[in-house]
């Protein structure tokens, strides 16, 4: 066990609170390099969840996706279909070093 905990990504797009079509949607963040303490830090995964804000009756929990992804990805495209019109989402994206450590960032946006 370590003590080596990753600096939070750097949300990139969507922009904090921004209003963004249904489509082509591309979530990205910056690499983490280093740890909340300014150390080299070994991001081995990033965690991604975006999340509908609110809940749905006979849904457990909220709509939404996760998915891990290589340290190497820093974006992905959002499936066609997933964001719906007129809708406030949430969204994470955790950074993972090589011995579980792992810091989160958040933001919001809407569709249009």
């Amino acid at each position: 066990m370590t003590h080596n905990i990753p600096a939070g990504p750097e949300l990139l797009t969507p922009a904090a609170d921004s209003t963004v079509p249904t489509g082509d949607l591309v979530m990205s963040w910056s690499p983490v390099t280093q740890t909340i303490k300014g150390a080299a830090v070994t991001i081995v995964s990033y965690q991604l969840i975006v999340e509908i804000d609110e809940t749905r009756p006979h849904v457990m929990g909220k709509l939404g996706l996760s998915m891990y992804l290589p340290a190497s990805v820093t974006s992905i495209a959002l499936p066609k279909g997933f964001l719906e019109p007129g809708t406030s989402y949430k969204w994470e994206v955790l950074a993972i070093e090589e011995s579980g450590n792992q810091t989160l960032s958040t933001g919001e946006f809407k569709t249009e």
